[in-house]
């Protein structure tokens, strides 16, 4: 059946040849009605397996792009949580005919592309190559084979990938809402941890394979430079034999409707700013008819970028942050709504009150009808632009089908965005937004709770970890203090003496980072104030920083630079290994504020002062040793897990390896191979 969506849209023309007396200069013209704008074709047909095909003709280009999408009920994945991405991953990586390596060579050779989901395969490809892709994708969604080895890779890559994450703060607030919102048995509260990816099995691909990979439950779209007799033709030739399944529906599970304000924090010490999220869940499909007005009430409150209420209050008002915005999600289980940035630490509860007052300000109806024209207008002018894509084109296609959406949906997209009226928006606004029932979720550093506690309707602050966890609190015993704590380290590692012993050190350290080898040396000269950090990758000078006679020196590829201001100076010297024998003659603070779980054992948690920066230490409570550090400069925190402590010569004991959380790479091991103590060091030598 050919549907033929076109836009129709009667148009006054003013004339080109007006006399300049009839116009009036001093006001600006009045916006016009849209253009005429033709979308152009596409085709549907089904197979008699129930497959769903979508065809857009685009003859420009001899490409051809192919894809199925199937459609699966989200379900409970449980404790194999990432499953589904996994299935997605490995699904390509070899079949009963060819391994990854060889679908991967002919795919190089043909200068194509091609991918598999967790509900979706296809490929793009030169149109006299589509048979050959054809071939390939039918092997892959006919014959998958899950090899071990590849899902012992995919494994590794997952793992890796969550050890990143787990430091990450917006993995870590997806993580806590889908905890918070989410009950038991949604299946949006699964949440991927490492326990999860190792549960995860060739079988249960397999088994997720059988149960919802099948033609009666997928659409399949193809795009580019093919007619419909031949696009039939494909489809009968490679798919007609595939057999139709049983298509599994779950029911959809109710969700936690925020009473009140309720704040959920996840604690990252240290960090200098707040990633915040203001968010409610909300009945919304793709077909709902209040969809394209909310579009518009979103988009004056936050969705509107630079123009919208949250970007011009947070940051040109406020400077808070550098963008906040806004979004509403449909979808068919549960949609969403919030409001979200990454904010100053210290303006984290103002952030969320001036979300709130401008959530507040849409409810009482401060906004105008040249608010609804703009934001009309700027949503005309991406629905227009995006109709010269034949991808596009398709994907309109798709929604059609997919949502069961009116087939002239689309063409009247812009009539029925013209119509809207104020009325129209309020309507919306006061269905939909609610800011005095909103979760508000924060990671940051745990100084921000009390402040935010003061919001929260009983006054409680939930906190949980990276996987959704409640967080203990443990109660310190009252004979346990600060200076007991530091001293018990001490003890731990040598004793007081021994470390006031320590003359000069110098210390190496080799990682991999990336695929290639570093190593760091650090030399302290304690009474002299002296101190250097070289580094060098595979064996090549990276970078050096020297303080010598109260002066920085920072040496980096190829260019140096000097530091003498002595707040800077100050800042940045690493003079003292062991900074838990000085205190408040030397400017450091020390402050015991609680006990928290490192690797599965209490530590205490110690927090370390000294000229405007902060760090935090934690002490295991059984061994008395250093287990974790946390610092943070630059907008950056570095996250340090120290272990497999060892006797040195000098005696000290000392931790061999520690696992250092770096940004946008992940924890690296480093591994400590050399620790010398009082050999003599002089300034000249760093």
């Amino acid at each position: 059946m050919k549907k033929i969506l076109s836009l129709t849209i009667a148009a006054a023309l003013l004339s080109l040849f007006q006399l300049s007396a009839q116009i009036d200069r001093t006001k600006a013209p009045e916006a016009g009605p849209a253009p005429v704008v033709e979308f152009g074709d596409f085709d549907k047909f089904t197979l008699d397996n129930g497959l769903r095909v979508i065809l857009v003709e685009d003859h420009d280009r001899p490409l051809v792009s192919v894809a199925i999408n199937f459609i699966i009920d989200p379900f409970v994945e449980g404790d194999k949580a990432g499953e589904s991405q996994f299935f997605g991953e490995v699904w390509s990586k070899g079949t009963a005919n060819r391994t990854a390596e060889q679908i991967n060579n002919e795919v190089d050779f043909l200068g194509a592309s091609f991918r598999t989901g967790s509900s979706s395969i296809g490929f793009t490809t030169l149109t006299k190559y589509t048979d050959r892709m054809m071939d390939i994708l039918t092997d892959v969604l006919y014959h998958p084979t899950f090899p071990q080895e590849e899902m012992d890779k995919m494994r590794d890559q997952y793992l890796g990938a969550l050890q990143l994450s787990s430091s990450q703060p917006s993995s870590i607030i997806t993580n806590i809402l889908a905890a918070t919102v989410y009950p038991e048995g949604h299946p949006y509260r699964d949440i991927m941890t490492e326990a999860t990816v190792n549960n995860i099995t060739a079988d249960d691909c397999r088994e997720y394979y059988d149960k919802y990979i099948i033609p009666n439950s997928a659409i399949m779209i193809i795009v580019g430079d093919m007619k419909l007799k031949e696009a039939k033709a494909l489809c009968s030739k490679y798919l007609a034999s595939w057999e139709a399944g049983e298509v599994i529906a779950f029911e959809d599970p109710g969700v936690n409707r925020p009473e009140g304000i309720e704040v959920v924090f996840s604690p990252k010490d240290g960090a200098v700013q707040s990633t915040i999220r203001m968010m409610a869940p909300i009945t919304l499909t793709q077909d709902s008819e209040d969809l394209m007005a909310l579009q518009i009430a979103n988009g004056i409150y936050g969705g509107g970028g630079f123009d919208a209420k949250l970007f011009r209050n947070l940051r040109e008002t406020h400077g808070w942050t550098y963008g906040a915005y806004s979004s509403i999600r449909p979808d068919e289980v549960s949609g969403t709504f919030y409001a979200l940035g990454d904010v100053n630490s210290n303006a984290t509860d103002s952030s969320f009150v001036q979300m709130r007052y401008e959530l507040q300000n849409m409810m009482d109806g401060v906004y105008t009808e040249d608010d609804l024209k703009k934001f009309k207008t700027m949503y005309a002018g991406e629905f227009s632009r995006s109709l010269e894509s034949s991808d596009q084109i398709a994907q309109f296609a798709y929604y059609i089908e997919r949502y069961g959406l009116p087939d002239d949906y689309y063409a009247t997209y812009l009539q029925r965005l013209d119509a809207l009226t104020m009325d129209d928006i309020r309507a919306v606004v006061a269905k939909y937004f609610d800011p005095d029932n909103m979760y508000w979720f924060c990671v940051g550093d745990p100084s921000v709770i009390p402040a935010l506690a003061a919001y929260d309707s009983d006054g409680v602050v939930v906190e949980l970890d990276f996987e959704g966890k409640p967080i203990e609190r443990k109660e310190v015993s009252a004979d346990v203090t600060v200076e007991s704590v530091l001293e018990n380290y001490l003890n731990a590692i040598g004793g007081r003496a021994l470390v006031e012993g320590i003359k000069d050190m110098t210390e190496e350290v080799e990682m991999s980072v990336m695929g290639m080898s570093m190593t760091t040396t650090t030399k302290r000269i304690i009474d002299q104030k002296c101190f250097s950090v070289a580094q060098t990758m595979n064996g090549n000078p990276v970078s050096n920083i020297v303080l010598r006679d109260g002066k920085i020196k920072v040496s980096a590829g190829g260019m140096e630079q000097e530091i003498t201001d002595p707040a800077q100076v100050e800042a940045m010297s690493d003079i003292y290994p062991f900074p838990e024998i000085l205190g408040a003659e030397q400017g450091y603070v020390f402050t015991l504020e609680g006990i928290e779980s490192v690797e599965g054992s209490d530590a205490y948690k110690v927090k370390q002062e000294k000229g405007g920066m902060v760090n935090y230490n934690f002490y295991d409570v059984a061994t008395g040793l250093k287990v974790k550090s946390i610092a943070s400069a630059q907008g950056q925190t570095q996250e340090v897990i120290f272990g497999d402590y060892q006797k040195t010569a000098y005696g000290i004991i000392y931790p061999m390896v520690q696992k250092v959380s770096l940004p946008q790479v992940g924890v690296v091991e480093a591994k400590v191979t050399d620790v010398t103590v009082n050999s003599g060091l002089t300034p000249d030598q760093l």
